[in-house]
C-alpha cells in the first residue's frame, strides 16, 4: 500500500477497542442532556484535549472546530474571514491543494484582492528565515503572479500589505511531491511584516508523518483530516483557530445548537459565545470524534512520538529515490523522471512522498494510467494525476499557461488523459505512511524494474 497520503490504515486494534467502546456504552445525542448525552459530551471534549495535545497546545491558546475534513475547514474560513472590499488580501502560494485555492473565489466575491505566489528552486536550500512580503524578489526569491502577469515585489506598495486584515495560506508539506515549506512563515508574517496579515496553513498532508507544534508554529487558522493520520474514521476533520485570530471569523447563518436566543418572528438572534458552539452546526458526528481517540491511542503505542515516523519513512523514501533516480535503460536513457526541489536531502525539506513519471527506451512517456493498471494487477496501490494541485503538477511538468491552453484547446479534462500530444499531464505518486516498511518498498522498486526498465 502506497498511497498514504491519499488515506492512512488503521490498525485491527484500533477498530477492536472503538466497537468495544460502543459495545460497553451507549453514546447519545450530546445536546440532549439525559446521561448517554452527558457522556457522549465529555468525551467529545476529552478528545478536543487530546487533539491540542497533540499538536502542543492547549484550550487557552486553540479552539477546534469539528469538521468533515480539511477542504470543509477551509471553505469555514474562506466564507467567514473578515475580508474587506478593495482593500483586503488573500496570497497563496501556486503549490497548494485545490481547496486551498479555491478559498480565492470567496475571497474575490467579497471584494477582497488576490494574489498568487511562486517559490523559486533556484536557491531553497533550506527554511526561509527572512520575512516574505518585506522584499519577494531578495529573500526566497518568491515571484508574485497576478492576473496572468508576473509582477516583482518592487511593485507592491508596502502600505498595501498594512491594513485591514489579509491571510496568507499555505501547506505545511505538498501533497504533489511532498515539500515541505518553513513552518517559520507563521511567525515572520507576525513579527517581520507587522500588519493585519494572518496565516492558514494546510496542514493535511504534514500531520501524517510529521510534528506539528503550534507552541512553537502558531498559525492562525490549521486544517486538518484525521484519516490522513490514521486512516479511521472517515469524513472528519478539524480547524483548528487561534483564539486571538478568532474576532476575525464572522459567522452569518445559524443553525441547531449555535445560538444562544433567536426570534422566529423577527430578525433577531444571538450566538453562542464559545467558536466551536458558534461554528458546528447541528449535531456533531459525536461516534467518528469518539473514535478519534482510539486512532490517537494506536499513533501513540505504535510509534512513540510523530518525530520517530519522520525519520523512519525519510530513510525509506531517501533511500527509493536514490534508486529509482538511478535506473537507467540498456541504452543510457533515464526510466524514470522525478519531480522534485529538496533532492531529497533533509527530512525537513521533504516529506515521504515521491512523485515520478516513466519513460520508455526511446524517450516516450508511458501513462500513469498505464503504470496504475499493471501496479494494481501486482496489488501495489499507487496514486495518479494531479492530486488536486494543479499548481505544482503543471510547474514541475513545466506546463506554462501557453501550453495549458493548447491542451485544453484538445478536450482535455482534468483526470480523463495522461498523456497529450507526446507529453505528461500528470504523474504517478508514492506516499508513505506509519505503517510502511523497506520491504514495501523493495517491492515496488523491483515492480519499476520488472516491468519498465528495457
Amino acid at each position: 500500500f502506497l498511497d498514504f497520503a491519499g488515506c492512512s490504515i488503521y490498525s485491527s486494534r484500533q477498530i477492536t477497542e472503538y466497537t468495544e467502546s460502543l459495545k460497553r456504552n451507549v453514546y447519545g445525542n450530546p445536546h440532549s442532556g439525559n446521561p448517554s448525552s452527558d457522556l457522549m459530551a465529555a468525551e467529545v471534549e476529552k478528545v478536543r484535549n487530546t487533539v491540542l495535545a497533540f499538536f502542543n497546545t492547549t484550550s487557552s491558546e486553540y479552539s477546534i472546530i469539528f469538521t468533515s475534513g480539511a477542504t470543509a475547514g477551509l471553505k469555514l474560513v474562506a466564507q467567514s474571514f473578515d475580508w474587506t472590499p478593495g482593500k483586503s488580501m488573500y496570497a497563496y502560494l501556486e503549490d497548494n491543494h485545490t481547496s486551498v485555492v479555491g478559498i480565492r473565489e470567496a475571497a474575490i466575491d467579497k471584494g477582497a484582492h488576490s494574489v498568487c505566489l511562486r517559490q523559486s528552486v533556484t536557491n531553497y536550500n533550506g527554511p526561509c528565515k527572512q520575512p516574505i512580503f518585506s522584499n519577494l524578489s531578495e529573500h526566497c526569491d518568491m515571484v508574485l503572479i497576478r492576473y496572468g502577469k508576473v509582477l516583482r515585489s518592487s511593485k507592491m506598495k508596502k502600505n498595501f500589505f498594512q491594513e485591514p486584515s489579509h491571510l496568507f495560506a499555505y501547506p505545511a508539506q505538498s501533497n504533489f511531491a511532498g515539500r515541505k515549506y518553513p513552518l517559520n512563515w507563521i511567525q515572520n508574517m507576525r513579527t517581520d511584516v507587522k500588519s493585519t496579515w494572518f496565516t492558514l496553513l494546510d496542514a493535511a498532508a504534514f500531520v501524517a508523518t510529521s510534528n506539528l507544534d503550534l507552541g512553537e508554529y502558531p498559525a492562525d487558522f490549521v486544517t486538518v483530516s484525521f484519516y490522513k493520520i490514521f486512516g479511521f474514521p472517515t469524513g472528519i476533520g478539524a480547524l483548528l483557530v487561534r483564539n486571538k485570530a478568532a474576532p476575525k471569523l464572522d459567522k452569518i447563518y445559524f443553525g441547531g445548537g449555535t445560538t444562544q436566543v433567536y426570534l422566529p418572528s423577527k430578525n433577531y438572534s444571538l450566538l453562542k459565545t464559545k467558536l466551536h458552539e458558534k461554528f458546528e452546526e447541528g449535531t456533531i458526528a459525536f461516534l467518528d470524534i469518539l473514535a478519534l481517540r482510539h486512532g490517537f491511542a494506536t499513533i501513540s503505542r505504535i510509534t512513540g512520538h510523530m518525530e520517530n515516523i519522520t525519520n523512519h519513512l525519510f530513510n525509506l523514501i531517501h533511500w527509493l529515490y536514490n534508486k529509482l533516480n538511478t535506473l537507467t535503460h540498456k541504452n543510457g536513457e533515464k526510466c524514470i523522471v522525478i519531480y522534485t526541489t529538496t533532492r531529497y536531502s533533509n527530512p525537513t525539506l521533504q516529506g515521504a512522498t515521491i512523485a515520478f513519471n516513466v519513460r520508455s527506451m526511446d524517450g516516450r512517456y508511458i501513462g500513469y494510467k498505464e503504470v496504475l493498471s499493471t501496479a494494481s494487477k501486482e496489488n501495489i496501490h499507487l496514486r495518479g494525476g494531479c492530486f488536486c494541485n494543479a499548481g505544482s503538477c503543471n510547474y514541475l511538468l513545466g506546463i506554462d499557461d501557453d501550453k495549458l491552453n493548447q491542451i485544453q484547446k484538445s478536450g482535455y479534462v482534468c483526470g480523463e488523459a495522461d498523456i497529450v500530444n507526446g507529453f505528461p499531464v500528470g504523474a504517478v505518486r508514492v506516499s508513505l505512511g506509519y505503517m510502511s516498511t523497506i520491504d514495501d518498498v523493495i517491492s515496488f522498486f523491483q515492480f519499476i524494474k520488472r516491468y519498465y526498465v528495457q
